[in-house]
């Protein structure tokens, strides 16, 4: 099938729709009259408290049963809910580090406000508390079908991190190969061309529009408030890339009280004595400063960064600077909107593969000097128009600009790309036990490159998922997403994503999951239209390749028996059809296209647990994945697949200490150089932290015993070891 080329003459139009669904939802509060509904329905106002200290508590998330409504309290703790219907509800209070509290029969009355007071207890161990990406909808991890790995903003500042990916590797089945991200044995590697796992920020895409890759030096970290990790195909909600998993990072709202931050930190290499290429000091240093206020109704948070590394090995320079944005209007409004831009740029030296094996963190002379500029610009915004009881209707129209210019020796290639979107969620309850959600999704992407030429992409979806609790104990969830897509040109396709999962609650401290889902990938443009010669290799278009799918199932339980003992694990199997990969085109053999040329298998067992050894003193995170990996075509493992992953942190005097081990297993099948030594990887860490007048003083000692190992990738040596010193204070 061929699309017109006509089709695509529309970017000037969806641009403005965008424009007019972000008016209409600045401007649009639907909702019944003020004065109608005073008469006809009732209020909920409460504070929570800390049951020891009796210290208000803000940020907490306030649910309802059988309603779309959610409250966050205040800096006094203080959370209301107005133009509830009459009635007896249920509210859960969830806060992250506390025990989660059900206040079962609270009545409203009509043209009545009703106050509460919820006393909550700490938990002995930090355990997730909320989450919203795995049915787009607030709940808790337990009532999900599928995996969820949730970074508290808590973990990531105590792991004294300057981007997200030095901490995700630390979530419970998320692991790293060469800088690239895997979960679940998804993705191996293609030097960051097509993500498996589809990157959010605030529920707005993080994807490069030509190389469809994450750029974590692009994402905060500063105002993080959780990360969270969906596991295994999560199409049916969230489209292409969503065929391993879906990562959503979401940033804090500004305080009520105007805040001050900034994070300086300095750090070197420690670089082994038969490796040095240099008599210079290699270092890494960087600042960032960040200010967040309200101002009368609208709140503000506005960042900027900077950070430059001359990187553990030659060519290894980098420089990055970075602005960002973010508003709220609506401080008490039930119908906030919230938008933020975001503006990086990364001058980044490349590393291709070392010299020679006894000259690993050296490059080829002709490489020496290769450089690439990367610039990205994102605007998001999220509007809630419509928000009642029953009823929550959200607009996401987006913006996502990438340029990316090369400097090598032998290339200048360049690619820009804009990204225009939009996502708009209706979400209702029908029934006190019964959820409905229905979407859809129109994105049009263009670009222009002097390799992969001046496509035009169009992806457009809908979707809709209905969860039911069946009874007191079972919950059940079903969905279906269709997904067009088409490029200029090109094959276009129409994929179906259906899902179905069930929760099992026997008791509060026990939850039981099982589920099978769908996921799918289209092709990017650098797949898909390529033309160029790359290290000798000659790589031209491929017209006709189609996306990747993947089936999934696991069966999972998520445990808390003891309140010092948290557990969670899935067995899970997965299979994938059409993987995208480099390869030799038939018959040619100097001649290389992106095809479809693999059907795989990976079955596992994922497993996590938290023990609370001596409460607030010491304490054990670990975690333990199994990958069973089979190529249909070869019979052989997969690529860049290890058999046995785990990490673990050991911590002590609340957390103000800590080890942290990674260990994965010798990747059994790499791409080229098969016979090139490969080993297993053992890399441990130490860091400390105390607050000393008001200042947040950090010191991490990374690869404390200075392994030396290649990081997945052939040739490419891993990072020596590394001094960091960080301040950060706060006003």
């Amino acid at each position: 099938m061929r699309r017109s080329g006509e089709l695509l003459k529309a970017p000037g139009w969806f641009s403005r729709a965008l424009v007019t669904t972000a008016l209409l939802s600045l401007g649009g509060l639907v909702g019944p009259n003020a004065a109608t509904a005073q008469q006809t329905t009732g209020s909920l106002t409460g504070t929570v408290v800390d049951a020891e200290t009796g210290s208000p508590i803000s940020a907490a998330t306030i649910l309802l049963s059988g309603s779309t409504l959610s409250g966050l309290t205040n800096e006094q703790g203080v959370f209301r809910l107005d133009e509830l219907l009459p009635g007896r509800y249920t509210v859960q209070v969830i806060v992250y580090g506390y025990e989660i509290v059900e206040r079962p029969e609270v009545e409203v009355v009509a043209g009545q406000l009703t106050r509460i007071e919820v006393l909550v207890t700490r938990t002995i161990i930090e355990v997730p508390g909320l989450i919203v990406t795995a049915s787009r909808r607030s709940e808790r991890p337990g009532e999900a079908p599928v995996s969820v790995a949730v970074l508290t903003s808590r973990e990531i500042f105590e792991r004294n991190v300057t981007t997200l990916d030095e901490a995700l590797p630390f979530a419970q089945g998320v692991v790293f190969n060469a800088g690239q991200m895997d979960i679940r044995g998804s993705t191996g590697l293609a030097r960051g061309v097509g993500s498996r796992v589809l990157m959010l920020l605030d529920g707005h895409r993080m994807l490069g529009g030509v190389s469809g890759d994450i750029d974590f030096r692009a994402l905060p970290v500063m105002d993080v408030e959780r990360v969270e990790i969906v596991k295994g195909p999560h199409s049916t909600l969230f489209g292409s890339n969503a065929l391993g998993g879906v990562v959503n990072v979401l940033t804090e709202r500004p305080p009520d009280e105007p805040e001050t931050m900034a994070r300086l930190h300095y750090g070197q290499f420690d670089t082994p004595s038969r490796f040095q290429f240099t008599d210079e000091t290699l270092s890494m240093q960087g600042v960032k400063l960040q200010h967040s206020r309200w101002f009368g109704d609208v709140g503000a948070t506005l960042a900027a960064g900077w950070e430059s590394s001359d990187g553990f090995r030659q060519n290894g320079n980098f420089e990055r600077w970075a602005l960002r944005a973010k508003t709220v209007f609506g401080r008490q409004s039930d119908r906030p909107v919230e938008a933020f831009v975001l503006f990086s740029r990364v001058d980044e030296d490349e590393f291709f593969d070392w010299l020679s094996a006894d000259r690993p963190l050296e490059v080829d002379p002709v490489q020496l000097g290769d450089w690439m500029r990367d610039d990205d610009l994102v605007l998001g915004l999220t509007a809630s128009p419509i928000n009642t009881q029953s009823l929550l209707l959200q607009v996401k129209p987006h913006l996502y600009y990438t340029k990316i210019q090369n400097h090598f020796h032998d290339s200048d290639d360049f690619h820009r790309s804009t990204r225009y979107a939009t996502d708009i969620q209706l979400s209702t309850n029908p029934a006190a036990r019964h959820g409905l959600t229905f979407g859809t999704e129109v994105a049009a992407t263009t670009v222009t490159s002097n390799i992969v030429g001046d496509p035009i992409l169009w992806d457009l979806a809908a979707y809709a998922q209905d969860e039911v609790e069946i009874s007191d104990d079972v919950r059940g969830s079903m969905g279906l997403r269709l997904d067009y897509h088409s490029a200029e040109g090109a094959e276009q396709e129409l994929n179906l994503s259906p899902k179905l999962g069930f929760v099992y609650k026997p008791t509060e401290g026990l939850s039981l999951r099982t589920s099978i889902s769908r996921g799918y990938r289209a092709p990017t443009p650098s797949e898909q239209f390529t033309e160029t010669v790359q290290f000798g290799f000659r790589v031209i278009p491929n017209l006709e390749l189609l996306g990747e799918t993947a089936w999934a199932g696991e069966v999972g339980l998520t445990a808390n028996p003891f309140p010092w003992l948290w557990l969670d694990g899935a067995v899970f199997h997965s299979e994938y059809n059409n993987l995208i990969e480099p390869s030799t085109v038939p018959d040619q053999l100097f001649l290389f296209q992106f095809r479809n040329v693999a059907d795989a298998r990976v079955t596992g067992l994922d497993l996590g647990a938290k023990f609370g050894i001596i409460p607030d003193k010491l304490g054990l995170d670990v975690s333990y994945m199994f990958l069973d990996s089979e190529n249909r075509e070869t019979g052989k493992a997969l690529q860049y697949r290890s058999r046995y992953n785990v990490t673990g942190t050991l911590w002590g005097l609340k957390r103000a200490v800590a080890v942290d081990v990674r260990f994965r297993s010798r990747v059994e099948e790499v791409l080229a150089f098969p016979f090139d030594p490969r080993d297993d990887i053992t890399v441990v860490d130490v860091r400390a932290g105390h607050r000393l007048l008001g200042v947040d003083v950090q010191a991490k000692i990374t690869n404390l015993f200075q392994a030396e190992y290649v990081d997945v990738q052939e040739r490419n040596p891993g990072a020596s070891r590394s001094f960091v010193l960080a301040v950060s204070p706060r006003i």
